[in-house]
């Protein structure tokens, strides 16, 4: 049967015999007292091959060849055996089945990944410095657990003629003195972000930066007494670490008696560990302190995914509020607004933003409200007007507008030629206008309650280049729109009262129908309102008239077109005519009763010779 010797560690030359046959040297000499070349192994497996062991008595003879102490006070520990125990002749099969370690693989694992995880969410959010400290304390552990197991030594160093050791041992030696120094950094960041200066934990810091750096630059000899003097600075360490953690407790800091906890078990074990390295208590080599250290590195983390739930929690809530009051500020500042002026955000909106854009203005004014609002208390005068402005506000979004302002019972919105919300063939900022008047003419009809009746309106319509634009001062702003497009609309819109209609348009929102061309309409009047200097033509849009009276329109269309023709030569006579034959047809359509008086007026008192036919106003 296939036949071994296992020894746990061996070092730091030597040479195995076996009834006095050799079995395996790692036998380095030199001229001087340096050694050559450094052979400490551990977990070694020496096959024994067959024939040398006999029934009977066998001798085993091993011969070490190792430097002296530099002191008395730190015995070579690299020269001989570690341990006094733990050696064993068996099978192979036996040896390879007793001395996996499963428990060091997954830890050194759950520690890397554990490690690696935090430093890269430090580096990808740069925020709290905890993570980062969490991150490097795993990485450095499992570095120290993956160097103190068999599992590197099998993998690197145990075949014939491997490398020098010593590189291994002062790997293991540099990774285990920052650890402590680095949970400290990362308890003080947990419980007191930016609170108070730490001097202890500096100094613990700064003392433990030089034996790191001495761990990489002293000469292998010293190794061991720079790592000695190292463990009794890491006894006070692991003490303030309790003191730490009691304070944050007396403080009522969060997580701080879970913490304490875990750091209670596992500075005890460490403490144990720490004495028994240094006094060889009773000689045995980590006995629990993995595990516990384990359950310590889960506390850990169970704190941090709770810290990170509260703070996810209380992410969720700041954006939901940013969401809220975004939301909210766009009820007062609509979203195409800001798109308009080519900003992402609220946010990024400043005083004196403005740029210059052709849209299609619409004013809408609910007429006779003062006498409504007479009849109404309060609170039912607030719910009569959101009523009808809430279902105008629809209207008008569904074509592709947007309310720029509420000006008590009327509505200022704006439509543009281009909009996402708009359907690829309502592209024109006159149609998507025009259709939204029509339907809240047609609307105002079944809105109204059995208290007030259905409401009258007036929309006016225009349509040419204004310039949209932010106003105010650092502790008030607010958007605007100013322009003559704009004060054209509004004096359109106060017309519709003058002339007894719903919907008037200009010749500018007239001639850009598109889709809406062939829509029920017909010229009114050439006007030049106050203010103005150029003459517009209005169109009264009869689209959302009863169909008995925008039947008769359309049937005396020609016929009116014909009499303000005359009427703008000046042919009153032959326009009076017209006009009062259509009169006794249709006496309730306001427009031929305005004509039907003017052309009388004209009959009696005949303009001068500069008559233009143009209708100039000379109030708003």
């Amino acid at each position: 049967m296939p036949t071994g010797i296992y020894l746990p560690d061996i070092g730091e030359n030597w040479r195995i015999r076996l009834n006095d046959k050799l079995l395996r040297e790692e036998w380095f000499d030199s001229q001087n007292k340096e050694l050559a070349k450094r052979r400490s192994v551990k977990g070694l497996t020496v096959p024994i091959p067959a024939g040398i062991l006999k029934s009977g008595k066998n001798e085993i003879a091993i011969v070490f060849k190792g430097q002296a102490s530099v002191t008395e006070y730190v015995p070579n520990d690299h020269f001989g055996f570690y341990h006094a125990g733990g050696f064993k002749i068996s099978s192979l099969e036996e040896i390879y089945d007793s001395g996996t370690e499963y428990l060091d693989i997954f830890l050194f694992g759950i520690y890397f990944i554990f490690g690696f995880y935090h430093v890269l969410f430090y580096v990808t959010r740069k925020q709290d410095s905890y993570y980062l400290f969490f991150g490097l304390f795993s990485l450095l552990s499992s570095i120290y657990f993956y160097s103190t197991s068999y599992l590197i030594y099998n993998k690197f160093v145990n075949y014939p003629g491997g490398p020098d050791t010593s590189y291994f041992y002062r790997l293991e030696f540099a990774s285990l003195v920052p650890i402590v120094p680095v949970f400290l950094l990362f308890a003080r960041d947990f419980f007191y972000r930016n609170e108070g200066t730490f001097w202890a934990i500096r100094i613990f810091c700064g003392a433990s930066t030089v034996f790191f750096l001495a761990t990489w630059i002293l000469p292998f000899e010293f190794l061991l007494a720079n790592l000695r003097l190292y463990q009794f600075l890491l006894i006070p360490m692991l003490v303030y670490v309790l003191f730490f953690s009691f304070q944050a407790i007396r403080r009522k800091k969060a997580d701080s008696v879970k913490l304490f906890i875990g750091i209670g078990v596992c500075a005890l074990f460490g403490i144990w560990d720490t004495l028994d390295a240094i006094y060889k208590i009773i000689g045995i080599h980590y006995p629990y302190f993995k595990i516990a250290y384990s359950v310590f590195i889960i506390v850990i983390i169970s704190l941090l995914v709770s810290r990170y739930v509260s703070l996810y929690k209380e992410s969720q809530m700041l954006n939901l509020e940013i969401s809220r009051q975004r939301d909210a500020f766009y009820r007062f500042v609509p979203s195409d607004f800001i798109s308009i002026l080519d900003k992402r955000s609220p946010v990024e909106i400043k005083i004196g933003d403005s740029k210059e854009k052709t849209m299609t203005v619409f004013f809408a004014d609910l007429r006779g409200y003062t006498t409504v609002s007479e009849k109404l208390a309060p609170e039912e005068n607030i719910k009569y007007l959101n009523r009808y402005l809430s279902a105008f506000e629809d209207r008008i979004y569904k074509n592709a507008g947007f309310v720029d302002k509420y000006i008590g019972d009327a509505i200022l919105a704006l439509f543009s030629d281009h909009s996402d919300r708009a359907e690829k063939e309502k592209f024109n900022s006159a149609d998507n206008a025009l259709q939204s008047a029509i339907e809240m003419v047609r609307l105002t009809g079944s809105i109204g309650g059995d208290m007030t009746g259905p409401a009258d309106l007036g929309i006016g319509i225009n349509t040419g280049t204004l310039i949209l634009g932010t106003v105010g001062s650092d502790r008030r702003i607010d958007t605007t729109v100013v322009g003559d497009t704009v004060n054209l609309s509004s004096r359109v819109q106060n017309l519709t009262a003058f002339y007894k209609t719903k919907i008037l348009i200009t010749h500018h929102t007239f001639l850009r129908l598109n889709l809406l061309s062939e829509v029920r309409a017909r010229e009114i009047d050439t006007v030049i309102v106050k203010g103005k200097t150029q003459p517009v033509i209005l169109y009264e849009v009869y689209e959302g008239d009863p169909p008995e009276l925008a039947d008769w329109k359309d049937s005396v269309k020609s016929k009116l077109n014909e009499g303000i023709i005359l009427y703008k030569v000046g042919d009153f006579k032959s326009a009076f005519a017209i006009f009062r034959e259509l009169y006794k047809k249709k006496p309730l359509d306001s427009v031929i009763r305005l004509y039907a008086k003017r052309t009388k007026f004209f009959l009696n008192q005949t303009p001068g010779k500069d008559w233009d036919g143009i209708f100039r106003l000379h109030r708003k």
